[in-house]
């Protein structure tokens, strides 16, 4: 039924960003939001740990810097909801971020404490060395320099996935004057324009992008730039997030009408789905290729 089914396990290197993006790669990417954060605490390295033995290609991650400039793990700007602290993170100094534990699942007042506390950005990357890819989402677009500085410092660049929005009408991509682009791979984000996808997609060619992170408002639209993507190499991620997803297709509806949703969108020729529903999603695929068989061919 879906054009390819397999699991990441199928890949030579799972650890390496491009190889687990190529269109060679015939598996479909799970992408753990904020990680695998259910049974352990999101953003944790707990919830990498749990990723990993999971068996998830990646795990996404936010990033953003203290008052004195350490870069900690962790999305809200305010400590309040994911731990025991309070005040905002970007105004504290790092060891009052750092005292503070973090809670359980979501988090929210009625949450479990964890032993968990906020990680650095280094220590998140060090607890993924060799063992899973990071898709790092930076909060304030100041930190950039810092991230990717950091990145490239411990050497993990092959193993990282970074994304900027980006317009495809731009005269020119600010990020093709980076010191670090084609160093650490990149993803563009962008929304569909009707009838305007595949020419969107030769646009943004310079970019070099191995993935692309889309918003549609209608699914047919995705079939236009197939051809492009296949000529390019890129691979198509959309979130199924419930905080952030397109038309109806999110995690919600997915756990009751899992082919309504995740069917749909690899039938579509989706090849990265980033969810909140790790286990779910994971038990899915194994499902349906148990049923179905995988192609060859990359989505």
């Amino acid at each position: 039924m879906h054009r390819t089914l397999a699991t990441s396990h199928n890949t030579s290197n799972p650890c390496n960003v491009l190889a687990l993006c190529s269109r060679d790669n015939p598996a479909i990417l799970t992408i753990a939001h904020r990680g695998f954060w259910t049974a352990t605490a999101e953003n944790s390295l707990a919830s990498v740990r749990a990723a990993v033995a999971a068996g998830v290609e990646m795990i996404e991650i936010d990033t953003q810097v203290t008052a004195d400039g350490r870069l900690v793990v962790i999305h809200d700007e305010t400590l309040d909801r994911t731990t025991t602290g309070k005040g905002t993170v970007s105004a504290l100094p790092f060891e009052v971020v750092r005292a503070a534990k973090l809670k359980a699942g979501a988090g929210g007042d009625a949450a479990d404490v964890t032993h968990e506390c906020v990680p650095t950005l280094e220590e998140l990357l060090e607890e993924a060395r060799g063992k899973i890819t990071v898709n790092i989402d930076i909060k304030f677009t100041r930190d950039l320099p810092q991230v990717m500085e950091t990145v490239l410092r411990l050497g993990v660049e092959d193993q990282v996935l970074v994304k900027t929005d980006i317009d495809p009408e731009a005269s020119r991509f600010e990020v093709l004057d980076t010191d670090w682009f084609g160093k650490i791979p990149h993803m563009p984000m962008f929304p569909v324009r009707k009838g305007r996808f595949a020419e969107d997609l030769s646009r943004i060619e310079a970019l070099q992008a191995p993935m692309i992170e889309v918003k549609f408002t209608d699914i047919a639209d995705l079939a236009e730039g197939r051809a492009e993507m296949e000529r390019q190499n890129i691979r198509l991620w959309i979130n199924t997030l419930d905080v952030a997803h397109c038309l109806d297709f999110n995690d919600t509806r997915a756990l009751k009408e899992p082919e309504a949703v995740w069917g749909a969108l690899a039938e579509a020729g989706v090849g990265a789905i980033q969810t909140d529903e790790v286990e779910a999603f994971t038990s899915w695929l194994k499902m349906d290729a148990g049923k179905h068989g995988h192609d060859e061919r990359a989505p």
